[in-house]
């Protein structure tokens, strides 16, 4: 019992009427009292047993339903929570042109600097990293710790590649980060390139590849106009067939196209972190995205109060001569189990059906709101995750309908119920960082409404 509360305690104050009515009705019986039975009887104020047993079910029957508005809580319950999340990719061209020197040292040791300049800003989100020359490779799946990433950014180079040929096969990549955040559970998210030039052939390919999709990409070009020869680890100048010095340029234009055409942003390479800062204000906060970590679940307060509503019915059949029957066979009869599986079959189908993934058919069979908007969540129906949890005013559900409001992209009523959330409940640290990530998301939403 030490874990006993009442969740809504303020329901109290409506037995206050309740004890008013029973003092009033004990004057009246006081008064009857005073009065001589015989006159009391032609003023119709004698009293009948049958009013006393109604007022006796009035106050046990408004006691059992205050008690069960109360909320009796004797302990804790798991319920399904959602978080912001969301996915980005960094790709680095890894082509043997990184040796040219036209910045210094080289092209390879610059990327490398930003790439770890960069990390430091994305602390939201998930972030992976894919390298690639003639073909791409997955360095890192997507990971929170930007440590790991740094480490592995410091040892890449050409020379490493499992494969050395000619070219840069940039679509390649954008293609293997596409599908590594698609089997993550995104939708929508950022790829963020750090090359020294993309040939036209395969800018026409990568537009192929994201037209009609969310994938946003930002590219830092690493190199300048003039360019450079490139300096391979041995020393030697890369030559073509012909015996002739290459010089390795960077076209800009390729990048700038690229960038507009799926919204991101492309940079040239600073001596200072412009160009860094630039890229990470569009891409710190990632594309937004919600998921709900299935093996994560939020322990709130068990609202056991339903229990109450045995009493109340019973009390409420009792009322009536007619049901006095059904009420002793209510309580009599005995409990068959099959009886108590047809009972519980709903929602222990539902909770089944949602722990092997079927969430669509989940959705269908649960009884509870909580469990119903996690399983229409998880299913993609957003709108009818927000029809469930709407009515529902703890404020687990409320954190978890200002996400479903997010994820189906209504960013002002999500932005407007996490502020009414943290207003009653300011110690809510999800909450409160959720609303930096959708505040957030509406600027960049109405800064690129300015630029178009």
């Amino acid at each position: 019992m030490a874990d006993f509360t009442f969740l809504y305690p303020m329901w109290f104050l409506a037995l206050i009427p309740l004890g008013l009515l029973v003092i009033i009705q004990r004057k009246n019986r006081h008064h009857v009292g005073l009065i001589a039975p015989h006159i009391a009887k032609q003023l119709g104020m004698v009293q009948k047993k049958q009013s006393n047993t109604f007022l006796s079910g009035l106050i046990l029957t408004w006691v059992c339903i205050t008690t069960a508005l109360a909320g009796p809580s004797f302990g804790y319950k798991d319920t399904p929570s959602f978080q912001l999340s969301g996915a980005r990719i960094l790709v680095m061209d890894m082509s043997r042109s990184l040796y040219a020197t036209d910045v210094k040292p080289n092209r390879l040791t610059q990327a490398k600097y930003k790439a770890n300049d960069l990390l430091p800003y994305w602390k939201e989100g998930m972030t992976g990293l894919v390298a690639y020359a003639n073909n791409s490779y997955l360095i890192s799946p997507l990971t929170e710790d930007s440590k790991t990433l740094e480490n592995l950014i410091q040892n890449l180079s050409p020379e490493i590649m499992p494969y050395k040929g000619k070219g840069s096969n940039l679509s390649s990549a954008i293609s293997q980060s596409i599908e590594m955040m698609k089997k993550s559970g995104h939708q929508q998210g950022d790829i963020i390139v750090i090359t020294d030039g993309i040939s036209n052939a395969q800018l026409d390919k990568v537009t192929e590849r994201v037209k009609g999709t969310k994938w946003r990409i930002s590219l830092l070009g690493i190199g300048t106009k003039n360019g450079a020869p490139i300096e391979l680890p041995s020393g030697q100048l890369l030559t073509d067939r012909s015996g002739k010095t290459v010089v390795a340029t960077l076209d800009p234009q390729p990048l700038i196209t690229l960038a507009n055409e799926t919204k991101g942003i492309a940079e040239l390479i600073q001596s200072d972190n412009s160009d860094i800062e630039a890229i990470a204000r569009l891409t710190k906060t990632p594309v937004e995205q919600i998921t709900q970590n299935s093996d994560t679940q939020v322990n709130s307060r068990a609202n056991h109060g339903y229990w109450l509503l045995f009493p109340i019915v019973l009390l409420t059949l009792l009322s009536f001569r007619k049901g006095l029957i059904l009420a002793l066979l209510l309580v009599l009869l005995p409990v068959d189990k099959s009886m108590a599986n047809t009972l519980l079959s709903d929602d222990y189908n539902a909770h089944q059906q949602f722990e092997q993934k079927n969430y669509q058919e989940a959705s269908g069979q649960f009884n509870s709101k909580e469990w119903k908007g996690a399983a229409q969540y998880k299913a993609g129906d957003y709108k009818g995750a927000i029809e469930s949890l709407s009515g529902l005013k703890d404020p687990q559900s409320q954190y978890n309908l200002a996400n479903a409001l997010a994820q189906s992209g209504q960013l002002e009523e999500a932005k407007e119920k996490y502020e009414s959330l943290l207003n009653n409940n300011p110690d809510m640290k999800d909450a409160k960082k959720n609303l930096e990530v959708v505040k957030k998301a509406l600027e960049q939403k109405q800064q690129q409404q300015q630029q178009q």
